[in-house]
């Protein structure tokens, strides 16, 4: 198996989040982490498994690099297996909470990737909506770096060991995780 963790970031808080995710993975799992403005929507495929980390940007849209992925995605099918996580602001955005994880997952589905992987509770947030929540519960981390600073870390070192015994109870064990810089996308 081999895994990336790709972010999308306006502000550098979901590439600092994928750092932490990255470092909460080792030693078991080592990923390389990869702006999104580095690959084209098809590349989705060089990797067995992809993180995706994106912040929900003004009101519940898209990250603007994870935009250009998302409307090119119509014409590839994706045969890859997925994990969210996500950023936003559940105090000034109630209403479009986590938003951005939510379109972005449903869109991956739908293109074939495989996902089910990382979902987290809803506990614990105060929002009144999110695209993000798929029977109840988070497609992803959902983090807020605004209301909920104190919580990211503890939360990242929970969930990257929830994704090491997934992808561990799938058979793909540390001995058979390569580092995905030896495969990125030109």
């Amino acid at each position: 198996m081999n895994g990336v963790i790709i972010f999308g970031t306006c502000t550098g808080t979901t590439e600092h989040v994928a750092g932490l995710l990255a470092e909460a993975l080792l030693p078991e799992i080592e990923m390389q982490c990869l702006d999104v403005y580095k690959i084209k929507p098809a590349s989705l495929n060089d990797w067995d498994f992809v993180i995706a980390g994106i912040p929900t940007w003004d009101v519940g849209e898209l990250e603007y690099g994870w935009s250009d992925i998302y409307d090119g995605l119509d014409d590839v099918d994706l045969e890859t297996t997925v994990a969210m996580f996500g950023l936003g602001d559940q105090g000034s955005y109630p209403d479009t909470y986590q938003d951005a994880m939510g379109i972005l997952y449903e869109k991956l589905i739908e293109r074939g990737a495989t996902g089910g992987i990382g979902f987290t509770s809803t506990d614990g947030h105060d929002f009144d909506e999110s695209k993000a929540v798929i029977d109840g519960r988070f497609c992803g981390l959902a983090l807020d770096e605004v209301m909920q600073q104190d919580l990211t870390e503890e939360r990242v070192v929970a969930w990257a060991a929830e994704l090491k015994r997934a992808i561990q109870s799938e058979g793909m064990d540390e001995s058979s995780v390569e580092n995905a810089s030896e495969r990125s996308p030109a």
